[in-house]
């Protein structure tokens, strides 16, 4: 991110945590890496605007919630309840926006979740939180879907657009979450036009920063890892899938972009724009971090964990940039070492 950019979207940012002032957010899917960012990002600016954002974020267990942020403890204007996101109680409390974040975690899906369990978690999850948006006066609700909604697009397309209406194959049981996630799209249209509330699907494509786990199906975490622990950095495939990263710290933007300025009834491609080959992306870690390690490409058939494969996995996002003046400001480059350097220092905690 320049000088610039940085301060651009810095007033950015909080212009949009100003006009949420005092108003109260609730949350699914806080534990995870999104959740974990875009939490800290809350904090940081009730402290440093006094905007009086209260949270409250629904975990299966608060107590392991709070051993990985202890910090949220000490904090008044965040609240933990328990529940699971596809049967959880309803709070008695009103809420003006939702956050809807909860899907299957990347160990999970690393560790090889049941395929129908991961669709029932999506499609439950979200309609259980549909129902609860629809009582609790929220105005309006954000849900991070995904670009695998698209499904395996061809070629000739490359930068997928959200008006690409193509689709997983059904009869691919490896398509699970790209379902599941279509199908809570469908669900947010169907109950946000019966009860009258406004929403905004985020269809996320791939990221990098600080916290990132390293050690399972994401390339870019493994080659970071490689390069900080092994004796090589390891290209399982062949190398060719192109893919692109957009930094953790601008994600947060994005988020709160869509969820305060995003159309109703929208879907936003977030990601970056600037493709890169996996096996580019090895050499770049590798030239970054490790310069003295070797590069060994497997040559494998495509290796892929618990989704189906795609060559091309990058977003045409120009609807953001044009609406919502939203850009991948950190250059590749500076997230990698933001990433690294991050998991020096907190080796235990990965």
């Amino acid at each position: 991110m320049n000088l610039n950019s940085e301060i651009s979207a810095s007033k950015m940012i909080d212009s949009y945590w100003l006009e949420m002032r005092d108003e109260s957010i609730f949350m699914t899917g806080g534990s995870g890496l999104f959740g974990r960012w875009f939490i800290n990002a809350l904090l940081a600016a009730n402290r440093r605007l006094g905007t009086n954002i209260k949270v409250t974020i629904l975990t299966r267990d608060p107590k392991a919630f709070l051993n990985k942020t202890p910090e949220l403890s000490q904090d008044n204007l965040v609240s933990l309840i328990t529940g699971d996101v596809t049967n959880f109680d309803f709070p008695s409390c009103k809420y003006s926006r939702i956050i809807h974040l909860a899907t299957t975690s990347a160990a999970e899906t690393f560790s090889g979740e049941d395929q129908l369990a991961k669709f029932h978690l999506l499609t439950k999850g979200t309609e259980r939180i549909l129902q609860f948006a629809s009582i609790c006066g929220a105005k309006k609700l954000l849900f991070t879907s995904s670009g695998v909604a698209y499904g395996a697009y061809s070629d000739d397309i490359k930068y997928v657009p959200e008006t690409y209406f193509g689709a997983p194959s059904t009869t691919d049981v490896s398509s699970a979450l790209g379902q599941g996630k279509r199908a809570a799209e469908f669900l947010c249209a169907y109950y946000a036009e019966k009860y009258n509330f406004n929403y905004v699907i985020a269809r996320c494509f791939s990221f990098v920063g600080p916290g990132l786990p390293l050690g399972i199906h994401y390339a870019i975490g493994n080659f970071i890892k490689d390069a900080l622990k092994s004796d090589a950095l390891i290209v399982k495939g062949d190398g060719t899938q192109m893919r692109s990263y957009l930094y953790l710290g601008d994600l947060v933007i994005w988020i709160l972009a869509l969820l305060v300025h995003g159309k109703s009834g929208r879907i936003y491609n977030v990601g970056s724009d600037k493709a890169i080959s996996i096996l580019e992306l090895a050499h770049r870690v590798r030239d970054l971090i490790a310069p003295e390690k070797e590069v060994i490409v497997t040559g494998n058939k495509i290796h892929n964990v618990g989704n189906f494969d795609r060559k091309w996995y990058v977003p045409d996002i120009s609807r953001a940039r044009e609406e919502l003046n939203l850009d991948d400001w950190t250059a590749l480059d500076s997230a990698i070492l933001k990433t690294a350097d991050h998991y020096k220092t907190h080796q235990h905690d990965h």
